[in-house]
C-alpha cells in the first residue's frame, strides 16, 4: 500500500528529521502509514523523497487544455484515436522522465495518466506532443 503526502522539514540534526503534516489529509495519511508500520513492520518505514511540484494545470490555458489541443490537431490530421495517440505519447514522454507504475502482477511498466503528473511531467508530455506534431508537418497554435 503506498500513500503520498506533502510534509514540511522542521528540522534535521546528526540523522534526525522532523517532519510536519500540516493539512488533514497529510496528517491522516502520516498516521495510518505509522499504525500500519508500528504494528506490522517494528516501527519501519519506507520514504521516498522529492520536491514538491504542484499538479498539472488545469482548466482554460492550462497544460492539461493545450495538451489535449495538440492531442486532437494530431488525431484530426492523422484519424488515429484520441487515446491511441495520447498512450503513445505517454509511451514516448518516457525517456524525457515521465513517470512510470509498476503492474505488481505482469511486472510491465505502464506511463501515469496525466490525472497524476505534476507540472514539470505535464511539460515532458507536451514537448513530445510538440515534436510528434512538428514530424508529422502539423501547426500547432
Amino acid at each position: 500500500m503506498t500513500q503520498k503526502a506533502i510534509l514540511k522539514i522542521e528540522s534535521y540534526s546528526n540523522g534526525k528529521l522532523t517532519l510536519i503534516a500540516e493539512d488533514f489529509g497529510a496528517k491522516a495519511v502520516v498516521k495510518g502509514m505509522s499504525e500500519l508500520c508500528t504494528k506490522k513492520h517494528d516501527g519501519f518505514i519506507k520514504v521516498e523523497m522529492s520536491p514538491p511540484y504542484r499538479s498539472r494545470t488545469t482548466g482554460k490555458n492550462s497544460q492539461n487544455s493545450k495538451f489535449y489541443a495538440i492531442v486532437q490537431e494530431i488525431c484530426n490530421e492523422t484519424g488515429n484515436d484520441i487515446e491511441d495517440v495520447k498512450d503513445y505519447l505517454k509511451e514516448k514522454a518516457v525517456r524525457r522522465g515521465y513517470p512510470v507504475k509498476v503492474n505488481p502482477l505482469s511486472k510491465r511498466t505502464k506511463p501515469l495518466s496525466t490525472t497524476e503528473v505534476n507540472t514539470v511531467e505535464m511539460s515532458q508530455l507536451i514537448e513530445e506532443a510538440l515534436q510528434l506534431a512538428a514530424e508529422l508537418g502539423i501547426v500547432t497554435e
